[in-house]
């Protein structure tokens, strides 16, 4: 897995749950505005009073549709000024005898509750699973570079290209530190080539390697390269080349 494709993933994961999250606390905050105006509003018509009393918050309470406001919204009379509190019902207005009366209701409840309150379950989920494909990220990526064959230290790794062999493993590597998957045969055709001094090997030479004692292996070997070139050129910038004078070489693309 390429540390690239792990990030993008993560963040492909994060960000929406993030979104979405505060999108909906937003919404829920919103509701909650929704109820207390609707519940002020019923209060009012139900019973004007010059002043609050508990049976008139009593009312409202019993007005309100978000059970959680009951225990911690509450009235106050106030003036037409703009409330210096955001959250906050509309500034409602009566008239009691010939004075003009201003009240609002304030939900009074926290961050916290409010965020309780929203319909988190989809962003969870996300976020959640975000976690646990950073902790999966971490441990494999920091296990794959655990197994990988340090160059410095292993002295039987041949590097080509960004093919990397390693004889004590006995396995490939592409530039990713992945390892690539070769067949027996493919597998004892590229350790011919890679470990040859000028990564170059005649193919008579081939043949009595991998065919001991076997007439007229040449076209398995083409049948065997053949199937062998889309994986080596899929998983690194290394080609196998068949030159005229009757060898397979390696060959580095920029």
């Amino acid at each position: 897995m390429n540390p690239f494709i792990a990030i993008t993933v993560f963040f492909s994961l994060m960000i929406p749950s993030l979104f979405l999250s505060y999108g909906n606390y937003t919404t829920a905050k919103e509701h909650i505005i929704d109820d207390v105006n609707q519940a002020l509003a019923q209060t009012i018509l139900y019973k004007q009073s010059d002043r609050i009393t508990a049976d008139t918050l009593k009312v409202y309470r019993s007005k309100l549709k978000i059970d959680q406001l009951k225990k911690t919204s509450y009235l106050a009379m106030c003036t037409e000024e703009t409330s210096n509190v955001s959250f906050c019902s509309d500034t409602m207005t009566y008239k009691c005898g010939e004075e003009r009366l201003h009240v609002r209701a304030y939900p009074n409840c926290s961050k916290a509750a409010v965020f309780s309150m929203s319909e988190q379950t989809v962003p969870g989920m996300l976020f959640i699973a975000s976690i646990l494909w950073g902790m999966f990220s971490m441990f494999y990526l920091n296990h794959k570079k655990s197994i990988y064959p340090s160059l410095q230290s292993d002295n039987q790794s041949i590097v080509f290209g960004d093919i990397v062999f390693s004889d004590s493993r006995s396995l490939f590597y592409n530039g990713n530190h992945e390892e690539i998957h070769f067949t027996p045969m493919q597998y004892a055709f590229m350790k011919i080539l890679i470990t040859s001094e000028c990564k170059k090997v005649p193919i008579n030479e081939i043949c009595k390697k991998l065919w001991p004692g076997k007439d007229n292996s040449k076209e398995t070997l083409y049948t065997l390269v053949r199937r062998l070139k889309p994986v080596v050129e899929s998983n690194s910038n290394v080609r196998i080349i068949s030159d005229k004078g009757g060898y397979y070489s390696l060959k580095i693309e920029n």
